[in-house]
């Protein structure tokens, strides 16, 4: 029983809300001392589209303190990311999905970076925004909308007279975010339907060009991290999880950025539609370049979370992730 506490614990504690970290003044002296460290080394990074951006800017900040070390990094969907780490060309994948099985198996080793949801987005010039807005789509409406053969119109969803047809769009390049959005309609990235884009960018232009159009993205390209406000021509689509035509304040989409990771964070947003940021790599990082990167991505490179439009780790987290790495 006394074994079982602290476990029980370390569960709470990884609950608690708060994105941003606080360091000690202790923790901070640690840091800028390693920073100090002079090493060398060449290293590759592979792998999804959530975690791309605010990786790319570690890795230029990275180099500027550590001129000796070379780190290259490329975009391409969390599964493109674990098979170029399996098949060793790259040394470090971006993970923005929970590993199956068999990745486990093979020796796949991770640590939790920040964390993001995933969300289903339409145009908001739609004539029917407002009604969408009220009511959201249930579970059972957005299978018909990814799962269906044909496209169904927006009349037989909102149960209005509309004939305008759903012009639906998915992920057809191995992305984490078609993974998360598929358990949640407890179905597998592949059974989705729709016109297919190989990207969050490439999502995001094409619903934003049509008024029909209806997908799914990342949280930090729903939102504009500078303004905090959902980007042009973008609407989150509540999720009417209790199935009563009625949007209530849990189920509510997030106005601002901030709401949307305290969101997170308070479970207000589906559970199943949150996920950890994770790097990976094919057995615990030896390599002390890559080791020392990634001490640096959860110490300092944590204030560029939120200017990425990601949710920062709390400190419970960033411990948890530090103590992976000893």
């Amino acid at each position: 029983m006394s074994s079982f506490k602290p476990f029980v614990l370390l569960l709470c504690l990884l609950m608690l809300p708060g994105c941003k970290p606080r360091n000690s003044e202790k923790g901070q002296e640690k840091i800028k001392s390693e920073s100090k460290i002079d090493i060398s080394g060449t290293f590759s990074i592979s792998g999804g589209d959530a975690l791309y951006g605010v990786v790319r800017n570690w890795a230029t900040d990275f180099m500027k303190i550590h001129p000796g070390v070379k780190i290259t990094v490329k975009a391409g969907g969390t599964g493109s990311g674990i098979e170029d780490l399996q098949d060793k060309k790259c040394l470090l994948a971006m993970i923005s999905r929970p590993l199956t099985d068999s990745e486990m198996e093979a020796g796949i080793w991770t640590v939790p970076v920040a964390k993001d949801g995933v969300a289903a987005i339409m145009n908001k010039n739609n004539p029917y925004l407002k009604r969408v807005l009220d009511r959201g789509l249930s579970p059972e409406e957005f299978h018909k909308v990814f799962m269906s053969d044909k496209p169904v119109t927006w009349g037989e969803l909102l149960d209005t007279g509309g004939k305008e047809k759903t012009v639906v769009y998915t992920r057809t390049d191995e992305s984490g975010a078609a993974v998360i959005f598929a358990g949640f309609l407890n179905k597998e990235a592949a059974d989705l339907k729709g016109i297919g884009v190989t990207s969050d960018s490439e999502m995001i232009k094409k619903i934003q060009m049509n008024p029909y159009g209806i997908g799914y993205c990342n949280f930090s390209y729903a939102f504009d991290p500078v303004t905090g406000n959902q980007i042009k021509d973008i609407q989150i689509i509540p999720a009417d999880l209790d199935y009563n035509n009625k949007i209530g304040r849990k189920e509510n989409p997030f106005s601002n950025l901030d709401k949307a990771h305290r969101g997170l964070w308070l479970g207000y947003y589906p559970k199943n539609l949150c996920r950890e940021l994770s790097i990976g790599s094919l057995g615990k990082p030896t390599d002390q370049s890559a080791v020392e990167f990634l001490k640096y991505v959860l110490t300092e490179g944590q204030n560029d979370i939120k200017s990425s439009g990601l949710c920062e780790l709390n400190d419970v987290y960033i411990g948890y992730s530090l103590d992976k790495l000893k």
